[in-house]
């Protein structure tokens, strides 16, 4: 008998009003694509009305330095993160605080 064999995961998104966080035991082979139809995350993409960005532990999935959400399988304790752009840039806030 194959037992399919699980791990668990992580999925956030910083919104500006509301932040997500969740743990979740998925099956060890799942790609970063089928963690994003889960209901639960679904139910968050559809209320995001910016463009998507998606990100592993902080590194985009741009299909340039990582492959693409559906072809990046997840590992143990890895972090799927929804990223939006940011509102002000990070220099132009620097050099307003100076």
């Amino acid at each position: 008998i194959y037992q399919q064999s699980s791990m668990k995961v992580f999925f956030t998104y910083q919104g500006i009003e509301n932040k997500y966080f969740y743990e979740l035991e998925v099956s060890s082979s799942l790609t970063v694509e089928e963690i994003l139809k889960f209901d639960k995350i679904q139910e968050i993409i559809t209320n995001i009305d910016h463009k998507l960005a998606i990100a592993v532990n902080g590194e985009l999935l741009d299909g340039n330095f990582k492959p693409l959400p559906h072809k990046y399988r997840l590992k143990e304790g890895e972090r799927v993160e929804l990223l939006r752009s940011l509102s002000q840039d990070p220099k132009d806030r620097r050099l307003k605080k100076i």
